[in-house]
């Protein structure tokens, strides 16, 4: 497992977040997907860990306690699980002629986990398929309900096919949170993304410029 990535799931007393290869999951605004989170342990469903983002660079690193959070304030965590996309049509109505699916890493913020933490309170992931609508694809604002069952779980045949395409994609989800940069590349980060952020035409004797015109 990587370093600095926890594994958790629903837990009583959990209030709180403690602690590529494959195309990402993400909402499309004015359509409706089904879909599950797919695990092999109810307590380890999700994997999280305290992340950095850069936007000059669009960058997400994992916070290392130090120059990181002096320069962008503090961590906030990333959290990863493996979601089965089912063949819908775009009000999220089951296709079942043929029936299909797609496995997508899922990542997400603190959010939407705690979205999916009160569903499950009352509606447990372990047993009910979830609805996703978005609401706004450039910063992914999600809708998320519960639905009456759990479609992968139906058939052992089923689930155990899930199962076994899920496993890599939940490796590359520990390791694809967030880069795992040490101090010097953090520095180098920061520094290169300031430097370049400054326009270079600031340095211009614009009076030799103009005389060229």
């Amino acid at each position: 497992m990587a370093d600095n990535v926890e594994l958790f799931g629903f837990s009583a007393g959990d209030d709180d977040i403690k602690g590529g290869i494959y195309d990402k999951y993400k909402g499309k605004k004015g359509e409706v997907h089904r879909g599950a989170v797919v695990y092999t342990d109810p307590k380890a469903m999700f994997a999280g860990a305290k992340i950095h983002y850069f936007a000059p660079g669009k960058r997400y690193f994992r916070c290392k306690q130090g120059l990181c959070c002096e320069k962008l304030g503090a961590p906030k965590y990333r959290i990863g699980a493996v979601l089965i996309k089912y063949g819908t049509d775009k009000l999220g109505n089951i296709k079942t002629n043929p029936f299909g699916y797609e496995l997508y890493p899922w990542m997400f913020s603190e959010v939407a986990y705690i979205k999916l933490k009160t569903i499950n309170n009352e509606f447990p992931l372990a047993s009910h398929d979830i609805k996703i609508a978005c609401t706004n694809e450039e910063y992914q604002h999600l809708d998320i309900t519960p639905c009456n069952e759990v479609i992968w779980q139906s058939k052992e045949e089923l689930k155990k096919k899930v199962l076994d395409e899920a496993k890599p994609l939940w490796d590359y989800i520990k390791k694809g949170l967030a880069s795992d940069l040490n101090v010097e590349e953090i520095k180098d980060l920061l520094s290169t993304n300031t430097m370049a952020s400054i326009d270079p035409t600031t340095k211009l004797d614009l009076s030799q410029v103009l005389s060229q015109i």
